[in-house]
């Protein structure tokens, strides 16, 4: 067993943990820092009910929307990634290179 945890799947695996990773941090972070300073806002009396209603109705939705993706088998989560969100994996993948075996989307020309 003493070499399997640097086996080309092992890695794969690996590198496909992070990028799901490093993506659910980012649309959670993009979802809720907004909502964050928004109810900071409000909390000042900067922002009626209403307003707060309609943000909370939006974050509802983009909740439901981030659970559908990351409710998938984890390679099909990669995919989505990467066909989803082309722009934000190109600049991460600039960052992580993709190890030998890694499933890629070939960009839409």
């Amino acid at each position: 067993m003493g070499g399997q945890g640097n086996s080309p799947a092992t890695s794969v695996e690996r590198w496909e943990q992070k990028l799901i990773g490093d993506y659910r941090d980012y649309r959670w972070r993009r979802l809720m820092e907004p909502l964050c300073e928004k109810m900071e806002r409000w909390r000042g009396g900067e922002l009626p009910y209403a307003e707060m209603d309609e943000t909370l109705e939006e974050i509802y939705r983009e909740v439901c929307e981030l659970r559908n993706l990351f409710s998938q088998r984890e390679d099909r989560v990669v995919l989505l990634i990467q066909w989803l969100d082309r722009e934000w994996f190109e600049e991460w993948v600039r960052e992580h290179k993709p190890p030998p075996g890694a499933r890629l989307v070939e960009p839409v020309k």
